[in-house]
């Protein structure tokens, strides 16, 4: 898979990379200008349908360009095979296990489901050191307003509560999928498309705060289900939703992107782009193993990319592994924050890697779990369990340098690497805290709604029975 050309690098970025050379360190120092932060968050999108992974049928081309802007890692994971705790994971920095967030918040108003309130999210710490904080899109991380984002160190909110809803507007809204500007309603949803129409919103924040350091998360709905696409869209893919739902969503990367462009600050901004979890069934995971929901490399490796024109250099492509946890750490050194006043964070700091003062990442295990299917992966070897299309009850043992597609399993003739790994996995697993909603299945999809409205519920009888068990 050939990495993204490196394109040629501009006067006033030389002059910018030196400008960044010569006040950074550990930290920013004060004097240096605090960079603006993006994080592009797309949703159980396959691997194989980003062109920077390789795809021959999807291009996207907008995407492509963080990468040749910055840096692409082919080995990037999150730390969750579902939506609701890779999000938990990416915005707290930790392991979502640790605080009990390991499955899907189920779509129904609740006062006590949501990301623990003893958890400090990244907003929280870039908001004291002066960054204007703005969260768009999908949120999934609580419905009662102690878990709503202005709750959780957010300066600003427009997008919605539910793990998925229509893309068009809807009449009739409930109270978890309706558009809320921040902790208000819209009184009449009146858009397009939603992935546009979040693009939008996006481009108006950057043009509105654009004198201040901000921190963007936006989290496109797209290209979850359901599979909605505009009719333009859909006539460009031949028919095919859910390339039309990617096209538009490299369309929307592509306006953020100049929004930044066009208001000066893109040179300054570190943007990060990566999918939530592996892509769900339906999509193209090619050429990985499993999708969404399971530990295999289908569910939690994803596109990873990441540009900061002042700081970082262009078109690198990297093999070293690293997971959405680290940009927690990554954006609190650009922002010149030295420690969290949270609890201890999982994640690395990419930035020495990323801006070549260091040239290798610090060797670490990661790991994953969502009820019974587990992995765990240290340097190349990989060893994963539970899944329920796993054939038997043992734990397989893959070389991904050299078996990306995790088709040899090595477990009978390595078994010391078998005991190594799972001791290591046993340690990590035993910090963990219990989740107080559960998940119906491995793959949570059924608990994030049909993007219309939540799930029927069970009848009164089923549910008093399933209450007195």
């Amino acid at each position: 898979m050939n990495p993204p050309p490196t394109p040629k690098v501009s006067r006033a970025r030389v002059c910018a990379m030196f400008l960044f050379a010569a006040v950074a360190g550990a930290a920013l120092s004060d004097a240096a200008p605090k960079p603006n932060i993006v994080v592009i968050l797309s949703d159980d999108a396959g691997y194989n349908e980003f062109s920077l992974n390789g795809s021959k049928t999807i291009q996207t081309p907008r995407i492509d360009s963080i990468a040749r802007s910055g840096v692409r890692f082919t080995n990037g994971y999150v730390s969750g095979t579902v939506c609701s705790p890779s999000r938990a994971g990416l915005l707290t920095g930790r392991y979502q296990q640790r605080f009990g967030h390991e499955f899907n918040i189920p779509p129904a108003y609740s006062e006590t489901n949501g990301l623990p309130l003893s958890e400090t999210l990244l907003p929280a710490v870039l908001k004291p050191a002066g960054y204007r904080t703005i969260a768009l899109g999908k949120w999934h991380l609580g419905y009662a307003p102690k878990f709503h984002p202005m709750e959780r160190g957010f300066t600003d909110y427009y997008g919605f509560l539910q793990g998925s809803r229509s893309y068009f507007p809807l009449p009739n809204p409930t109270r978890l999928n309706r558009l809320l500007l921040d902790r208000e309603p819209v009184a009449k949803e009146e858009f397009d498309y939603m992935t546009d129409h979040l693009a939008a919103k996006t481009s108006e924040y950057i043009t509105k705060h654009k004198a201040e350091p901000f921190f963007i998360y936006l989290a496109f709905n797209a290209t979850h289900g359901p599979s909605h696409a505009t009719k333009a869209d859909l006539e460009k893919a031949g028919g095919n939703r859910i390339k039309a739902m990617t096209l538009a969503l490299d369309r929307a990367v592509g306006t953020v992107l100049d929004s930044l462009k066009q208001n000066g600050i893109i040179e300054n901004t570190l943007v990060f782009f990566i999918n939530d979890n592996g892509g769900a069934t339906g999509h193209n995971n090619a050429p990985l193993r499993g999708h969404k929901g399971q530990t295999w490399e289908g569910g939690i490796r994803i596109p990873f990319a990441v540009q900061w024109p002042a700081a970082i250099p262009a078109g690198k492509t990297s093999d070293s592994p690293v997971i959405a946890l680290d940009i927690f750490p990554t954006a609190m050194a650009a922002a010149g924050i030295e420690k969290s006043p949270g609890k201890p964070l999982d994640g690395v700091n990419l930035l020495p890697y990323l801006t070549g003062r260091s040239g290798s990442l610090p060797n670490r295990p990661l790991f994953w779990k969502s009820g019974s299917a587990w992995a765990i992966r240290d340097g190349d070897m990989i060893l994963v369990g539970g899944n329920t299309d796993q054939k038997n009850t043992q734990p397989a043992l893959f070389d991904l340098a050299k078996d990306i597609s995790e088709s040899s399993d090595l477990a009978a003739t390595r078994p010391e690497e078998v005991k190594r790994l799972q001791a290591i996995y046993q340690t990590w697993a035993a910090t963990h805290q219990p989740t107080p909603w559960r998940g119906r299945g491995q793959n949570d999809e059924s608990d994030e709604g049909d993007g219309e409205n939540p799930p029927a519920k069970k009848p009164a009888a089923k549910r008093k029975a399933k209450q007195d068990a």
